[in-house]
């Protein structure tokens, strides 16, 4: 995309002052997504970085999307911006436009949960509110439906639900009825364990899947303290020990150290003279104890399916997950397909989008890829993966988005007392950024970040209020994007 910035002509009678404010605007901010806001410093904090009213050095109050406005796995703003042609969308389509079947998140095979999660994506891409009372009547059918199974079912079935839910925005009885059940999910006895005791005992997939459904939960239910600790577990499961450690392993042949068992390998760790970095220990001991080569186990892709959704969903709550212990969650695909020569097949399909998307890598992913058993339709949601034969080894800084971006809000126009608006910009690497907004006189009237942005998409919120808490009037503002001596400007309308 040319880089360059234009003067609105018609802002030229408001007056230099304001002409100074607004620096120049950029045209054809393009409709591209690559990371949702995770982190602002210290990449090892467990400490979400996008909190709503969150307060930089020096005392400057900001806001950055809050976790449901963010959307628990894409949200409204990003899907308008992907395509409705192609064979990905033409797969998602036709799902969406069959039957979902009966929920029943007691049979952990029941594919009804991603067929419903395909309808939530084709409704807010078209606005057809056929595919919204259809999401609205599963999610609700799914109610209850998890007793008599296990948790493993109910960590696989369950977070579709929960994202199809925030993204079509359910009714309010029925959103009080299924944000009780959510509630009721995370603590409810299955076979003797819970959706949290899974998810922190288990360090395989069983307590991947736990963990996922979890944090999904979470979030959409915004309980602060259950995703700080669902990222805890988290990073202890990934290998930091220190952040976590309680849980319960199996054989431990394939640990790199016996005597401290984590759920990914250390970076750099071997094994008899062979590399066991990046291995998940707890699932490749399905295929046996300790031998070379190393067994192609499934389990391992299958624990995986649970870890990439936790990572996504917290990455999209503020934590910089991508990079915890050495960035293990690519060791594990780089070890997948460098020591054993196992790409992703089947219904595992759906992850090497997650992975080259959030890593800029180039690991084999289908065209087509399949949905698998607790999110899927990355092919679509999660565009422009590698298709190659081969994973590279490190993610290429060539890869990176080389653009300086500000998109156009969304909603726009917008209710400030009753929904808050979306902005999105776009940075080719970490750095100091900062977005104002200031009214038509040039005033600056509220301040939403400041601070340093992750290389790719970021996203900020603003509920129509000033710095000190009150509602603005109605009219037009302008947002700005500042990094550097680059500026980027848009306007944006706030309604009553």
């Amino acid at each position: 995309m040319k880089k360059g910035y234009y003067m609105d002509r018609k802002l030229e009678r408001l007056g230099c002052g304001v002409l100074i404010l607004l620096a120049c605007f950029h045209l054809n901010a393009p409709a591209q997504w690559v990371h949702s806001h995770e982190a602002q410093q210290e990449a090892a904090s467990l400490e979400p970085k996008n909190a709503v009213q969150q307060i930089q050095a020096g005392g400057v109050p900001t806001e950055v999307a809050s976790v449901n406005g963010n959307g628990i796995w894409i949200s409204p703003a990003e899907i308008m911006a992907l395509k409705m042609s192609g064979s990905a969308w033409n797969n998602l389509k036709a799902a969406a436009d069959h039957p979902a079947g009966t929920p029943n998140l007691s049979n952990q095979d029941d594919p009804c949960n991603v067929k419903v999660l395909a309808k939530a994506l084709v409704y807010v891409r078209t606005g057809l509110e056929q595919y919204r009372t259809e999401v609205i009547s599963a999610c609700m059918a799914a109610l209850g439906t998890e007793k008599g199974g296990r948790t493993l079912a109910l960590g696989r079935e369950l977070i579709a639900y929960v994202i199809a839910a925030d993204l079509v925005g359910l009714p309010q009885s029925e959103d009080q009825r299924f944000r009780a059940w959510l509630r009721e999910c995370l603590t409810e006895t299955l076979d003797g364990k819970t959706l949290q005791s899974t998810h922190e005992e288990r360090p395989n997939n069983w307590g991947t899947h736990a963990g996922a459904s979890r944090v999904a939960a979470a979030v959409y239910l915004n309980d602060q303290a259950e995703i700080a600790r669902c990222a805890q577990v988290f990073k202890g499961w990934l290998g930091d020990r220190a952040s976590y450690a309680g849980f319960q392993y199996g054989d431990l042949s394939w640990q790199a150290n016996p005597n401290q068992p984590v759920g990914i390998n250390h970076k750099g760790a071997q094994k008899g003279g062979h590399s066991v970095d990046g291995v998940l220990p707890d699932d490749q001991r399905r295929g046996g104890g300790f031998k070379w080569p190393a067994p192609k186990e499934n389990y391992v892709y299958e624990a995986l399916q649970g870890a990439l959704a936790q990572a996504v969903i917290l990455s999209r709550a503020g934590y910089p997950v991508w990079s915890w212990q050495d960035r293990a969650l690519l060791r594990a695909f780089q070890w997948l397909h460098s020591e054993t020569n196992f790409p992703a097949s089947g219904d595992d399909t759906w992850e090497p989008y997650i992975i080259n998307y959030y890593y800029r890598t180039n690991f084999p992913a289908p065209t087509v890829a399949s949905t698998g058993k607790n999110v899927g339709w990355t092919d679509w949601t999660h565009p422009n993966a590698g298709r190659g034969t081969t994973g590279v080894d490190e993610p290429s800084d060539e890869l990176m988005p080389a653009t300086f971006t500000l998109e156009q809000n969304y909603p726009n126009p917008f209710t400030g007392a009753v929904t808050a608006t979306q902005i999105a910009f776009t940075v080719a690497k970490p750095e100091e950024v900062r977005v104002d907004l200031f009214n038509m006189m040039g005033q600056k009237v509220r301040t939403l970040f400041v601070g340093v942005a992750q290389a790719g998409r970021n996203l900020v919120q603003w509920n129509g209020k000033d710095n000190h808490g009150a509602l603005l009037p109605s009219g037009t503002y302008i947002y700005k994007l500042t990094s550097g001596n680059q500026v980027l400007a848009k306007r944006l309308t706030l309604s009553k």
